[in-house]
C-alpha cells in the first residue's frame, strides 16, 4: 500500500510539471525574477535609548520640543506647520540628553509627512530622513525608528526609489519585531 501511494504521488508530481511546462510559450524566456536596480540595503543596527540625567538645559530642549509637537499640530496650514518643525529640529540638542535621537526622528517624520503633502515633497522627505535612517549608522530602537522608516519608504516609494523604499520597510519590520520580542515575556 505503501508503495503504491508513493507512486501515486510522484505520478502526479510529474503530470503537474507538464502542466506547468505547457503554460510556457514555446520560445518564451525562460520565468526567473530578475532584479533590475539596485539592491535594498536593509542593514540594521540599533541601540537601546537610554534614560538620562535631568538637567535643566534637558528639561528646557525637551519642553520646547513638545511645545512645537503641539503648536505644528494645531497650525493651520502645511506651511506654518512645517515652518515649526523646521524652527524645532533647529534647536541646539543639549549635551548627554540620549533621548535626543528619538526626538529628532519624531519631528523629522511628521515634517517629512507635512512635505510629502505638496508638489515635489516626497523628494525633499527622502532628503531629510536619508541622511538621519542611513542603514550604516546604529539608529535608536523604538517605535517612533519604525515610523520614521516607514515614511522615508513611503516617500521613496513616491519618487520612485523602490530600493531604498524596500530596504526601509525592511528596517522598519524588522525593529518592530525586536520590540515585540522585548515586550513578549
Amino acid at each position: 500500500m505503501k508503495g503504491g501511494r508513493g507512486l501515486v504521488l510522484r505520478g502526479l508530481a510529474v503530470v503537474g510539471l507538464v502542466a506547468l511546462a505547457g503554460c510556457v510559450e514555446e520560445g518564451a524566456p525562460p520565468l526567473r525574477a530578475e532584479r533590475t536596480g539596485p539592491r535594498p540595503d536593509d542593514r540594521l543596527q540599533v541601540f537601546w535609548v537610554g534614560e538620562s540625567t535631568p538637567s535643566p538645559a534637558r528639561r528646557a530642549y525637551v519642553a520646547a520640543v513638545a511645545r512645537a509637537e503641539a503648536r505644528a499640530a494645531a497650525a493651520p496650514t502645511a506651511r506654518a506647520r512645517e515652518e515649526i518643525l523646521r524652527e524645532a529640529l533647529a534647536l541646539p540638542v543639549p549635551g548627554g540628553l540620549d533621548e535626543a535621537p528619538v526626538l529628532r526622528l519624531e519631528l523629522a517624520t511628521a515634517l517629512c509627512e507635512t512635505l510629502r503633502e505638496r508638489p515635489g515633497g516626497a523628494e525633499l522627505a527622502v532628503d531629510i530622513l536619508s541622511p538621519m535612517l542611513d542603514p550604516g549608522h546604529a539608529l535608536p530602537l523604538d517605535r517612533v525608528t519604525a515610523g520614521a522608516l516607514v515614511t522615508l519608504g513611503d516617500a521613496a516609494r513616491e519618487v520612485g526609489r523602490d530600493a531604498l523604499a524596500a530596504g526601509s520597510y525592511a528596517r522598519a519590520i524588522r525593529i518592530l519585531s525586536m520590540l515585540r520580542q522585548e515586550a513578549t515575556p
